[in-house]
C-alpha cells in the first residue's frame, strides 16, 4: 500500500498559490506601465526574474508530490512553465512583444488551471 502524499500535496498547493499570485500580478504591472506609470515596470521586471526561481521550486514540490504517490502531471506542467518563464523573461528583455504577450497569456491559463486543479484533485489512494 503507498502512503498518501497528503504533504507534499498540501506544499505544492501553497507554492503553486503564491507562484500564480506572482504570476498574475505581472499582466496587472503591464498594465499599468501601458496606461503610463512607469514606475510599473520598476515592479514587473523583479517579479518576472524572481518567477523562474519559483517555478523551480515549484517543480521541486510537485517531484516530491510524484515520489509520494502523487501523479506525473504536476511534475510535467512545472517544467513546462519552467521553461516558459525562462523563454518569457529573455523575450522580455528584448522587449520582443511579440512572443513577449501570448507566452504571458499561457503562462497565466496555465498557472491558475494548475492551481485550481490541485484544489480538485482527490488525493491518491492505492
Amino acid at each position: 500500500m503507498r502512503r498518501r502524499p497528503r504533504v507534499s500535496l498540501w506544499t505544492l498547493r501553497i507554492i503553486l498559490v503564491l507562484h500564480t499570485i506572482a504570476i498574475c500580478s505581472q499582466p496587472i504591472m503591464a498594465g499599468y506601465f501601458l496606461a503610463g506609470e512607469v514606475d510599473a515596470m520598476n515592479l514587473h521586471s523583479p517579479i518576472g526574474s524572481t518567477l523562474w526561481l519559483l517555478g523551480i521550486v515549484q517543480l521541486l514540490a510537485a517531484g516530491a508530490y510524484w515520489l509520494r504517490g502523487g501523479g506525473p502531471y504536476p511534475t510535467l506542467w512545472s517544467a513546462v512553465l519552467c521553461v516558459a518563464e525562462f523563454v518569457q523573461i529573455t523575450f522580455g528583455y528584448l522587449q520582443n512583444f511579440a512572443v513577449h504577450v501570448p507566452l504571458g497569456t499561457a503562462i497565466v491559463v496555465i498557472a491558475v488551471w494548475m492551481t485550481v486543479r490541485s484544489f480538485r484533485r482527490q488525493e491518491v489512494t492505492r
